[in-house]
């Protein structure tokens, strides 16, 4: 199974879309990806589609969109069979009550070992860390940009959020804007203006709102270049009245406490 939660909602078994189209059985599946391959109680279930209070018969219910999630997972595999018949050799296809999994006391997705754009992000980002640890900005610069273009959105983009989903989408944003903090500065020091201005523009262009901090930055890279600064060198820039980037990536530095990511799973 692969899941994408890094924009749009994405779930995928066999190379088939799942996502149900009614947004209680897609918040379900949201909240079972983002806990991946560990139970989710039924009690977590219930509070994050019913933040203001459980309906009488909400177990029903929950057993409702899991029903209609394995539907739906019973369809992907029916296509994987088709597309692997003939192919004795290829393991067989995984059930959907071997997808969706009923524990004592809660459910759990199982993605078989598929891909994660959350597991994928968290490794170019640990790679990014470790690289502005040792000064080696060339590879930080890589793997954090690798980390913000696997960001399409805001996380759970197209899914009613609860409490339960909130919080995770707000340490998912946590990590991401460590990143782009990181790989701004990463950028900085390689002397990459081009990069570092266009870069940044089209990271902040695919989210609803952006961090004051980072608006007021582009703000004044566009006022610099309509006052003829664009042909200056790079450090010429740090002590341009138009572009106060020294402070403002002093002040980056200044709310960083460490280099290393928040856990975002959980």
């Amino acid at each position: 199974m692969d899941l994408k939660v890094l924009g749009l909602l994405a779930v995928q078994e066999r190379g088939t879309p799942i996502v149900p189209t009614a947004a209680p059985a897609r918040q379900l599946l949201a909240l079972l990806a983002a806990h991946a391959d560990r139970i989710v109680p039924t009690a977590v279930l219930t509070q994050e589609l019913w933040p203001d209070g459980a309906p009488r018969h909400a177990q029903d219910m929950i057993e409702t969109h899991v029903r209609g999630l394995r539907e739906l997972i019973d369809d992907a595999l029916d296509v994987g069979r088709q597309q692997a018949a003939g192919a004795s050799a290829a393991p067989g296809p995984r059930s959907a009550r071997e997808v969706v999994v009923s524990l004592p006391g809660g459910y759990l997705l199982a993605t078989g070992g598929g891909s994660s754009d959350v597991r994928m992000f968290q490794r170019a980002v640990g790679a990014g860390y470790r690289a502005m640890e040792v000064e080696d900005y060339p590879t930080a610069a890589e793997r954090l940009g690798q980390a913000l273009e696997l960001w399409s959105a805001d996380a759970y983009t197209g899914v009613v959020a609860g409490p339960h989903l909130r919080a995770h989408g707000a340490r998912l944003e946590l990590s991401r804007l460590r990143a782009l903090d990181l790989w701004i500065e990463a950028q900085r020091r390689l002397g990459r203006r081009h990069e570092l201005y266009s870069g940044l523009s089209v990271f902040l262009s695919r989210f609803r709102s952006v961090p004051p901090q980072y608006a007021a930055l582009v703000a004044e890279v566009e006022q610099s270049a309509a006052q003829g600064y664009a042909g200056r060198s790079y450090g010429s820039y740090g002590q341009s009245p138009a572009l106060r980037i020294g402070p403002f990536l002093h002040s980056l530095r200044q709310s960083r406490t460490t280099l290393h990511p928040l856990p975002i799973a959980g």
